[in-house]
């Protein structure tokens, strides 16, 4: 019994590891896509501004004024980047929070809308469970990008007494799911049940094709 117990102990914290892992590496490669895509994007344009306030021979108001709003927003991404950067971020912001905060970072790219809520009081489990359901909710917000074609994600969270629940539901091309069959697992979606089920939790999967896709998550606190 105590040797069972010790192997599940080492398997729960060798998947923590992992999780931590793989978030610190989405962050940075989402931090240097934003990087790329959004304040590379703006230093350009404020620099082809300021060009063209240089070469001008009358003072145009207007278009310092545009380029110093460029600056400010690009300084407010990289803050928000730099945010985003510590690998402690799940413990200080909270589960909620962090995918919340995950969810303002895909809205901004513009592809797909995200919407998080929660409903009763916000009780926060311990950290370990929080890593692995917090790269269990990066993982499906991938498998939707790259997969599901939606337009729209809604993240609610439930805190009941003894649990919470959590659902990630699209509006995507859906797909035809059948537990346990090959062309099912394919789609990683057995790396999301190991997890939860590590930790001591549930999942539940539902999809068909043209109704989109829902992930039930429920773990004991």
């Amino acid at each position: 019994m105590r040797l069972a117990q010790e192997k599940l102990q080492a398997e729960i914290s060798n998947e923590v590891n992992n999780a931590r892992n793989e978030i610190q590496q989405a962050t940075l490669n989402n931090i240097s896509q934003e990087i790329h895509d959004n304040v590379g994007q703006l230093l350009s344009l404020t620099k082809m501004q300021l060009n063209l306030i240089e070469a001008s021979e009358v003072k145009d108001n207007n278009l310092i004024s545009e380029a110093k709003d460029n600056i400010s927003k690009a300084m407010t991404d990289l803050r928000d980047l730099a945010k985003g950067m510590s690998s402690d971020r799940i413990q200080l912001l909270g589960l909620y929070d962090s995918v919340s905060q995950e969810a303002v970072r895909i809205n901004k790219v513009g592809r797909l809308q995200v919407q998080v809520s929660s409903k009763g009081n916000n009780k926060e489990p311990e950290h370990k469970k929080q890593l692995v359901v917090f790269r269990v909710i990066q993982e499906c917000f991938q498998n939707i990008l790259k997969h599901a074609q939606a337009n729209h994600v809604l993240v609610s969270f439930t805190y009941l007494p003894d649990s919470f629940e959590v659902v990630i539901k699209d509006d995507g091309v859906g797909f035809d799911y059948q537990p346990g069959s090959p062309s099912s697992e394919g789609l990683g979606l057995m790396n999301i049940f190991n997890r939860i089920h590590l930790v001591g939790g549930e999942v539940t999967l539902n999809s068909a094709p043209g109704v989109g896709t829902s992930v039930h998550i429920k773990v004991p606190f």
